[in-house]
């Protein structure tokens, strides 16, 4: 939607001697600009283009993706790998292979997200970066894009682990009270394991 926005621009500016172009696309733009916002949540196929935050309920519940290496060191999983699930979409995603997936769902995604850690991890190590990753919009979700220093502490992926957090917010939703987290299971695709982790009391 990013690019396309531009391409549109260019197209009108291609035919702006044309007496109703430029009027109709600003007052398309704007009147989807406003839409959305009113709305206050995404929409298809401006999903970025919403202007709030959702307030937070009391108490929420996560779930990550983290790769693990050969050594058994964890590394939180890079959304830019599995685009375009981010944010919301991979915790959603996660929070099914913890609690519905059958084991052979789980190991059928977690070869999906083994296989692409390990791609972009290369093109990270690499600097190669396609141009379709140039021209991607900023990004408005709480992520950090893998650096190939700190790549460079870590054995080669072998297994997938998923983490529910649960995060308590203060009553005015202006602060952070509790965040805790727990390992809910670890995927392995190399050998086919799927290990289930225990509460801790």
């Amino acid at each position: 939607m990013y690019v396309l926005f531009f391409l549109g621009t260019l197209g009108v500016l291609a035919f702006a001697s044309r007496r109703y172009a430029r009027k109709v696309w600003l007052a398309g733009f704007f009147a989807t600009l406003l839409v959305v916002t009113l709305v206050g949540m995404p929409l298809l196929p401006v999903v970025d283009m919403h202007k709030f935050a959702q307030p937070s309920a009391e108490e929420e519940t996560y779930y990550e993706v983290r790769v693990v290496d050969a050594s058994g060191e964890e590394l939180r999983f890079d959304d830019r790998a599995t685009p375009p699930t981010t944010g919301t979409r991979t915790s959603t995603v996660a929070g099914q292979m913890a609690d519905e997936y059958t084991d052979e769902q789980r190991l059928e995604m977690g070869e999906f997200y083994l296989e692409n850690a390990r791609e972009h991890r290369q093109m990270v190590e690499s600097g190669d970066r396609s141009v379709t990753d140039r021209l991607q919009p900023p990004r408005y979700v709480d992520d950090r894009a893998w650096t190939a220093t700190e790549l460079e502490e870590h054995e080669p992926f072998e297994a997938i682990r998923i983490y529910e957090r649960t995060v308590v917010y203060s009553d005015d939703n202006t602060a952070v009270e509790t965040n805790e987290e727990r390992p809910r299971v670890t995927i392995d695709p190399t050998d086919g394991t799927v290990t289930e982790h225990e509460e801790r009391r």
